[in-house]
């Protein structure tokens, strides 16, 4: 539940966020990603954007993107045009066939670090026909990145605190990586603080087979074969967290 509540307060600081750089930047489209340390999966938020042609780039254009690499390497706002011109970029099937489908023609990202890492970033476009954005847009974006920056980090921050205090939040975080259910989860609870298949079940109130079964797909999933190597896993997972 906690880091339900984490996603969901970074969800709104991104689109309040987002709500007011549209119309402070007279932009027409926003998006904002957040990366996770404990997985890898991403968090995206997107304002004036068509659902379905963003799907289109989690099945085929970000293996073509030739300009989001380049915009994560920058640790400051940065203009479309100083990643790569724009002949190049009009001619790549990326703006043709994936931005020009939505609109998007022109655009800039902020992407927000901190001690840990890539935090996540923030990116604004404007349609065709409308001018370029100029020095004093990257400086605003700038600034209100940089905060943006720091609000990411100090939630992550809390949200580890949390999950260090509570070892079951802990192990949520492994569980859903590897895409255990909620009963799976129990299990995997139990195990984790030493009790065996009697314990649990009685624990549980459900049989030792049932224990087993639940087990058996907690092996599966994480890839394991044997109780010592599902807490090495796991121990494994939590101290990179």
């Amino acid at each position: 539940m906690q880091d339900m509540i984490a996603i969901q307060d970074a969800r709104q600081l991104r689109l309040q966020l987002g709500t007011r750089l549209l119309d402070l930047l007279e932009a027409d489209y926003f998006a904002s990603y957040v990366w996770t340390r404990t997985d890898g999966d991403t968090d995206g938020v997107f304002l004036n954007m068509d659902e379905s042609n963003l799907a289109a780039y989690q099945h085929h254009f970000q293996h073509c993107d030739p300009i989001t690499p380049r915009f994560r390497m920058c640790r400051r706002a940065t203009h479309l045009d100083q990643v790569i011109s724009r002949e190049n970029f009009l001619r790549t099937e990326f703006y043709n066939d994936f931005l020009a489908r939505d609109g998007l023609h022109q655009g800039m990202n902020f992407h927000a670090y901190a001690a840990t890492g890539h935090l996540g970033d923030l990116r604004i476009w404007r349609g065709a026909g409308k001018e370029t954005f100029q020095q004093r847009d990257l400086e605003i974006l700038n600034a209100i990145g940089t905060s943006f920056g720091h609000a990411l980090a100090n939630m992550q921050a809390q949200e580890r605190k949390q999950r260090d205090a509570d070892p079951r939040l802990r192990l949520t975080a492994w569980a859903g990586h590897h895409g255990l259910t909620s009963r799976e989860q129990d299990v995997l609870c139990l195990v984790s603080e030493g009790k065996r298949d009697r314990e649990i079940a009685a624990d549980l109130e459900i049989s030792v087979t049932t224990v087993r079964s639940h087990l058996k797909a907690v092996f599966q999933k994480s890839g394991v074969t044997s109780r010592a190597e599902l807490l090495a896993s796991v121990n494994t997972r939590l101290s990179l967290q």
